[in-house]
């Protein structure tokens, strides 16, 4: 035999699957939103006078410790220089007047840091282990580049 329902239960009840529908859907946007505060490729180890992170239409001021993400736009003016650090001990110093994007990203050691960096003006200098962990510096400018550091062969 089936029991009828009052018009309170069937309130009642409705209004118990919209709150854990509304529950369920706030969970997922902040779950979602901590796997996108998270997803930083490095973070700005130095910085001196001004610089600038460009990220989804936003200039955030570039600070010690603010999270590089990729497609940021990395930009130092005039007075400024700032250093970027990365999770398998590579780096990045920009000189005043430089401006770079973080294109692409892969995994390493589980993290995940810049696979691919455009100049897209100015002057840099990086630092990148190679698998030995011997460093390689790399020194680019808008015009010439130079890289040096030990032989890959040996």
């Amino acid at each position: 035999m089936k029991k009828i329902e009052s018009g309170i239960d069937v309130l009642r009840t409705t209004r118990r699957s919209v709150a854990l529908l509304v529950v369920a859907a706030m969970l997922g946007l902040l779950a979602s939103s901590a796997v996108r505060a998270d997803d930083s490729v490095g973070s700005v180890t130095q910085v001196s006078g001004s610089a600038q992170i460009q990220r989804g239409g936003a200039t955030l001021p570039a600070q010690q410790g603010t999270p590089v993400k990729i497609h940021d736009t990395v930009t130092t003016q005039p007075d400024g220089s700032m250093t970027l650090g990365f999770g398998d001990g590579s780096s990045i110093a920009l000189s005043s007047n430089t401006s770079i994007a973080i294109e692409n990203t892969v995994a390493v050691n589980g993290q995940m840091v810049p696979s691919r960096v455009t100049l897209i003006s100015g002057d840099i200098h990086a630092i990148v282990p190679d698998k030995a962990g011997q460093p390689h510096s790399i020194e680019v400018n808008t015009p010439n580049s130079k890289v040096t550091g030990p032989s890959p062969n040996q």
